[in-house]
């Protein structure tokens, strides 16, 4: 999924824009390619290659699965385990699964250096999505990511603008 043609950059919904971003070719391309018929998910775990806000994650995680429903004309639900602690860890891993019974389901990570818990739940998903916010991550903190996850769990990255930067 990751496009090497920096002019097409997925950037993130603003507040106030006329177009929703589930409406653009960017997040309806980036949703098509998480549809990898060798490799089809019902969970799929929203890491990022470093550390972001959790409202960016989330908001990630809402257009995507806004984009989804909008193609699959079903739910796709969203999990926000950006502040899931070690004492919630079983019982979040419990709703996830349960979740999973009745739609696919995106799972929105804290940066796993923020985190305890994003490690073990991006193992547990079925697949998982790098994130790459550009000007707040490094290469090194995205391929650290990768050996630590382990490249084979994901489907790919994507690259997105930051809507709480100033231009």
């Amino acid at each position: 999924m990751s496009n090497p043609n920096a002019s097409e950059i997925t950037a993130l919904a603003r507040s106030g824009s006329r177009v929703q971003p589930w409406h653009t070719s960017t997040w309806q391309s980036l949703w098509l390619a998480s549809q990898v018929e060798a490799r089809p998910w019902r969970s799929l775990a929203l890491v990022p290659a470093g550390p972001v806000s959790a409202d960016t994650m989330v908001q990630i995680a809402y257009s995507l699965a806004h984009t989804g429903m909008m193609h699959l004309g079903t739910p796709v639900h969203v999990a926000d385990a950006t502040r899931i602690t070690l004492a919630q860890l079983v019982g979040f891993s419990e709703e996830l699964e349960h979740a999973k019974q009745s739609g696919m389901v995106l799972v929105a990570l804290s940066a796993l250096a923020d985190n305890v818990t994003s490690l073990s739940l991006a193992k547990s998903t079925d697949s998982a999505l790098l994130c790459v916010v550009l000007r707040e991550m490094s290469a090194a903190e995205g391929k650290q990511t990768v050996e630590r996850v382990g490249k084979e769990r994901f489907l790919g990255s994507a690259l997105f603008r930051s809507s709480t930067k100033a231009k």
